[in-house]
């Protein structure tokens, strides 16, 4: 009798926590209009005292998501007058020139992402970068020659120049053709310039040289295939590089395009300081709401039937939506206040939203989630 009534009282207790869950769950549109006015009044409520917005993708390679993250961005743009978008792309690039050609391919010149630039060129959005790769056509052009301008004065050596520019124009092979004296004497040359107080004390040359230290141990740092050193080099200089954008422009708001895993909110010590989204919230509490996209047949490609059985597996993600075959918005935040016990659960998420783990408490890691249906490889 008394198994019974546990029995009993545990179906009860999971219906009513389902309940709590489905009411947080709500349906979307096609994806060339996808949100409805319940979910822009969801995004209303929690934006308006958050001047910072991440909008995450699973994988870079998801044209279905560009697709998903482009509307939720001309929705900012329109209805609540976001005039800043800051990709995860080239920090001293798109500083000095916010032009589309200094962004990754994939958002520069993707078919998906094409009327998102044109849309955003149109209503005078400017694109910032965050990232401490010197990848853009800028930065490989010029990084050089303004450093020399900005060091002008300081009695920088010739090698320093000489190497920068084996760095920035070789990338992760510097490290194949740098010794190990060259690293330590730019790593070294770049901290005596930071002490100087001339450039502490500049804003912006005290920022390009901590990016410059970060790009420098990226590069030439030796790593495991899981690159888990290089992320957590990059994501925290990320997180200080966005800082470093939205103080510079204290009465301006920004739209944040990056990778769901970069810009989780939590920091677990598992997850090895491998996220600058909660970085960022360490220096910037309580101001920024973060949605992760996810396209259920991406990444890769999967198989209906496999979809299938993870949409009825009550450990799946995918259990909590009505059908995998529609676009849903999943207010996660609105689910930790309801149900924390919920948010508390470890998720299969069957890689949907390729976290740094299958198995999660996604739920903690974001603020809503946007799933959609289907899946569309990003194509030029």
């Amino acid at each position: 009798m008394k198994n019974y009534l546990h029995i009993l009282l545990v179906l009860v207790y999971t219906h009513f926590a389902f309940g709590q869950i489905e009411k947080n769950i709500h349906s979307l549109n096609a994806l060339d209009d996808l949100l409805t006015e319940e979910v822009k009044s969801i995004i209303d409520q929690n934006i308006a005292e958050t001047p910072t917005v991440f909008l995450g993708e699973a994988v870079h390679f998801s044209g279905s998501d560009f697709l998903a993250k482009a509307e939720v961005v001309k929705y900012l743009v329109e209805k609540h007058g976001y005039k800043n978008i800051a990709f995860e792309s080239d920090f001293f690039g798109l500083f000095f020139q916010h032009d589309k050609h200094n962004l990754y391919k994939m958002w520069g010149y993707s078919k998906q992402c094409a009327d998102l630039m044109v849309f955003l060129k149109s209503n005078n959005v400017t694109l910032w970068g965050f990232d401490n790769k010197l990848h853009s056509a800028f930065s490989q052009r010029y990084f050089v020659e303004k450093l020399r301008l900005m060091l002008k004065g300081y009695n920088v050596e010739e090698r320093f120049f000489t190497l920068t520019e084996t760095i920035v124009k070789n990338e992760y092979n510097s490290r194949g053709l740098l010794s190990k004296d060259d690293i330590q004497y730019l790593k070294n040359t770049v901290s005596e310039l930071l002490d100087k107080p001339t450039i502490s004390g500049d804003n912006l040359s005290n920022q390009i040289l901590e990016n410059y230290y970060s790009a420098i141990e990226l590069y030439t740092i030796k790593d495991g295939n899981d690159d888990k050193e290089r992320i957590r080099i990059r994501d925290r200089q990320m997180a200080k590089n966005l800082d470093f954008l939205v103080r510079q422009n204290p009465n301006e708001k920004f739209i944040v395009w990056l990778a769901n895993g970069h810009m989780s909110k939590c920091d677990y010590d598992k997850m090895n300081g491998q996220t600058m989204g909660a970085q960022f919230i360490a220096l910037n509490p309580n101001s920024s709401y973060h949605i992760a996209f996810g396209s259920i047949k991406m990444p890769p490609e999967k198989k209906d039937t496999e979809i299938n059985r993870a949409a009825r597996n009550a450990n799946n993600i995918l259990h909590y939506i009505t059908s995998v075959k529609e676009n849903y918005f999943m207010d996660a935040k609105k689910i930790r206040v309801d149900s924390p016990e919920f948010a508390k659960r470890i998720y299969n998420d069957a890689w949907i939203f390729n976290m740094y783990s299958n198995k999660t408490d996604i739920l903690n890691h974001y603020d809503a989630l946007i799933f959609i249906a289907g899946g569309i490889e990003v194509t030029y």
